[in-house]
This record gives C-alpha cells, sequence and structure tokens, in this order.
C-alpha cells in the first residue's frame, strides 16, 4: 500500500511546488544594447542550480531565462553559481533597443504569466530596457596594427576611471567599475605588470562620461582580432562605431591585425641549385589559421620545422635564365614570410636587413 502512495506524495509536493513558483521583480531595468549586463531575477519556487542532475546533457533541467520583446526572444545566460530557490543571476546577450519581458521556465515547465508580477501587463518591474545610453562604446582604437603585445588605447563613452575596486565610485560620480577587457578573445591587461598602476583610464572631466582607456594585449595569435570592454553596473559589454571595422584577407570584419617579426636569416649565401637549409629567426610564427610558407627570391622555401621564433626550410633551384621579379638591392630583399593575413608595414616581413643571394 505504501508503494502506491509515494508517487502520488512526490506529485503532490511537484504540484504544491509548481504553484509556490514565481517572479516578483528583476534588477537592474536598463542595460546595453551589447549584451553582458548582469540581471538579477527575484522569485520564489526557482530550481537549485547544484543540486544532482541524473542527465546532465539535459537542456530542460533547471532555470532557463528568456527576454522577450514584440518581436524578439533571445536568451539570458544563466550563471550557475549565483542562483538559487528564491534568485536566479543572469548575463544578457546583444540585442536592439527594446523593452524586454522576463520569462522563466524551471525544469521545463515555464512560470505562467499570472505568476510574472502578479500578471500585470508589461510590466516595468520584470521589464528590461536595452538603451544607448546605458551601452559603452569605442569611438576609435589606436594603433589598428601591431605585435602581439602591443599597448592599445580606446576612446569612447567609457564612463568610468576606476577599475578593480568594489567601493570606489567614478570621478563623476557613478556608482560602475570597469571589469575586464578583451581583444581577439584574449584579455587585454588594464595594469602594468607587478603593479596596481594602470595604464591609462580617464574621464574628459568631473562631469564627463567620455574618456581613454589603455590595456596590453596578451596572447601570441597572429591574425585580426576585435575588442570589447565589460562595465559592471546598469551597463555590460560595449559596443563598436561601424566604421572601426574593416575585411581582413578572410572576408572577417575585424578591427586590428597582429603580424609576425623577422629578425634574421642564416645563411645569407646558398647554392642557385637549391637544397640549402635555411632557418628564419624572429618572433610569433603562429600557425593557427593556416599553415607558414616562405618564399625565396620569389619561389617557395620547403618548410621543415615551425616553432614560436624559428622557422626552418629548404631553398628551391634558381635557373640562371629565370626571370627575376625580385632582385638583390632593390627595395625588397629576397626572402620574404608569407601568411594569410594584411602586412601593415613590409619591412616587418621582409629581411631587408638579411639579403640572402644565390651563388
Amino acid at each position: 500500500m505504501e508503494s502506491l502512495w509515494r508517487p502520488a506524495a512526490i506529485l503532490i509536493v511537484l504540484w504544491c511546488c509548481g504553484c509556490a513558483q514565481r517572479v516578483r521583480w528583476v534588477t537592474p531595468h536598463t542595460g546595453s544594447t551589447a549584451g553582458a549586463t548582469r540581471l538579477t531575477i527575484t522569485g520564489d519556487g526557482f530550481a537549485q542550480e547544484r543540486q544532482f542532475q541524473l542527465n546532465p546533457p539535459d537542456d530542460q533541467f533547471g532555470n532557463r531565462v528568456t527576454l522577450v520583446s514584440e518581436t524578439l526572444s533571445v536568451p539570458c545566460d544563466v550563471e550557475r553559481d549565483s542562483t538559487h530557490g528564491n534568485q536566479i543571476m543572469c548575463y544578457t546577450r546583444a540585442m536592439p533597443e527594446d523593452q524586454y519581458l522576463v520569462r522563466v521556465s524551471v525544469d521545463g515547465v515555464p512560470i505562467p504569466d499570472n505568476k510574472i508580477c502578479n500578471g500585470d501587463y508589461k510590466p516595468y518591474s520584470c521589464s528590461f530596457y536595452t538603451r544607448w545610453w546605458r551601452t559603452p562604446t569605442i569611438y576609435s582604437l589606436s594603433p589598428v596594427t601591431g605585435l602581439p603585445g602591443t599597448l592599445l588605447t580606446i576612446r569612447g563613452r567609457i564612463y568610468s576611471d576606476v577599475y578593480g575596486s568594489n567601493t570606489d565610485l567614478s570621478s563623476n560620480g557613478l556608482n560602475v567599475r570597469f571589469l575586464r577587457s578583451y581583444m581577439g578573445g584574449m584579455p587585454c591587461v588594464l595594469l602594468k605588470p607587478n603593479s596596481d598602476e594602470l595604464y591609462n583610464l580617464q574621464l574628459d572631466s568631473e562631469t564627463a562620461s567620455w574618456g581613454y582607456m589603455s590595456c596590453m594585449m596578451t596572447g601570441t595569435y597572429v591574425g585580426h582580432h576585435n575588442m570589447s570592454y565589460i562595465l559592471d553596473s546598469d551597463y555590460g559589454r560595449s559596443s563598436t562605431e561601424k566604421n572601426l571595422y574593416w575585411v581582413s584577407s578572410l572576408s572577417k570584419l575585424s578591427m586590428f591585425q597582429t603580424f609576425a617579426e623577422v629578425t634574421g636569416v642564416s645563411p645569407s649565401k646558398g647554392s642557385i641549385m637549391g637544397g640549402t637549409l635555411l632557418t628564419i629567426h624572429g618572433r610569433f610564427f603562429d600557425q593557427t589559421d593556416e599553415p607558414a610558407r616562405v618564399l625565396v627570391g620569389g619561389l617557395p622555401c620547403e618548410v621543415q620545422s615551425v616553432v614560436d621564433d624559428r622557422i626552418t626550410c629548404r631553398t628551391a633551384e634558381r635557373r640562371v635564365n629565370e626571370d627575376r621579379k625580385v632582385y638583390p638591392g632593390a627595395d625588397d630583399s629576397l626572402f620574404m614570410l608569407s601568411s594569410p593575413h594584411r602586412i601593415r608595414n613590409k619591412a616587418k616581413l621582409l629581411a631587408h636587413s638579411c639579403d640572402l643571394r644565390s651563388l
């Protein structure tokens, strides 16, 4: 008899929990059109995100948050470690300016509309508004090309000159701080090495929202990058002026390009019959996008090995009566490292100081 009552008791408990599920309010009510604003949803009956899950890949398990406008439905990415039975925290995604109502599902079951802010029509308490004046911006970037590890400076609507503090107000009186900055998916560091000193973070005045921020790139990737930064409070991720983007050689929009650096070539002389084992010295010989390709006097040099600071290749035979397109003593040398990326300064990839002559 007990075995018959147990399933019924479980169903009654689940039904009671469902009745108790409700959304009371959401904070903040405004944020960035570029996303990364952290929403806090307060209510009752939410799933405990740390509870045991028999089927981990089940997407219906736990809390799911969706922001719904008249024309769009956009997921809000739940932060599990900050979520419990009475609170859900989630991060918004990029969304156009509009009013978005919060919709919550618990273990695959949507909380009904009459349990969201008492069923009011488009309630302010359960709405989130994306607004341009809550969106940080990047208006200019300098430089636009460089080696990995370049110090970058942006100008834009940055709102704050505070980083790494939980208490200090910005000099303009706003309670907002820089959280982090990214270049190409890697951190762009605002602090100088082994110190608490910022490279540069300043507002135009004590009443301004515009200013400058400088950060140092990390990583060794050679290719095309996009930059963004994130503020806390009612703000979020930055958006970028469209005129800062250009189309890369890989047909992608990007703001910044890194390139490799050649510092030397050895030996500097070799046989016209080819077969010379050439070593190219430098930095950031990255092959993430495509394998390295080396040309010597316009002819392919067969790559033998590639590491971050060195490439070895074997030269090809050069025929005496071959029409040359590159000559010793001209503006360009006989050696070039080829890559799929645009080259800002040919001298960076042309070993003009190392004239490899065919003898």
